[in-house]
């Protein structure tokens, strides 16, 4: 595994940490504060013994602070894709998969749009049900095709 690969896996296991109704008071502190996200970060960080090259560190706070700043329109994107689901029905994986694969693909624009979409399916095979890779693929791709390529 890739660097920037372990820096999305880590970025999907602290969102989805994050997402646990207890954190739901941190999940707002971080959304209004740059410190709040690099310090709760780095807390999971510890608490996981992942390694992370500072460049990576800024990857991960980048793609967290914009996923929380920018998390109501991102929910109204991936519901516009959904087809026949609600985004309060999606897994906790793959709503979380969705969730930091549309915002790196709006947000982060630096990496190849089949990159990200791979990568992310990637995570939805290892952590998701057996149907979450194509279901969380069909509406990356159909997001990536009609807006971002």
């Amino acid at each position: 595994m890739n660097k920037k690969s372990a820096a999305r896996e880590f970025c999907f296991q602290y969102f989805f940490h994050m997402q646990l109704p207890i954190f739901k008071e941190l999940r707002e502190e971080s959304a209004n504060s740059n410190e709040a996200i690099i310090s709760s970060i780095s807390q999971f960080k510890e608490s996981t013994d992942t390694l992370l090259e500072k460049n990576l560190f800024q990857y991960v706070v980048g793609q967290v602070e914009n996923t929380l700043k920018h998390y109501g329109e991102l929910e109204e994107k991936i519901e516009q894709y959904l087809t026949n689901w609600k985004v309060n029905r999606l897994s906790k994986v793959d709503h979380t998969v969705l969730l930091l694969a549309f915002s790196e693909l709006m947000y982060h624009k630096d990496t190849p749009p089949k990159v990200v979409i791979n990568e992310f399916v990637e995570l939805a095979k290892k952590y998701g049900a057996k149907e979450s890779a194509s279901f969380v693929n069909g509406v990356i791709d159909k997001f990536a095709k009609s807006e971002i390529l």
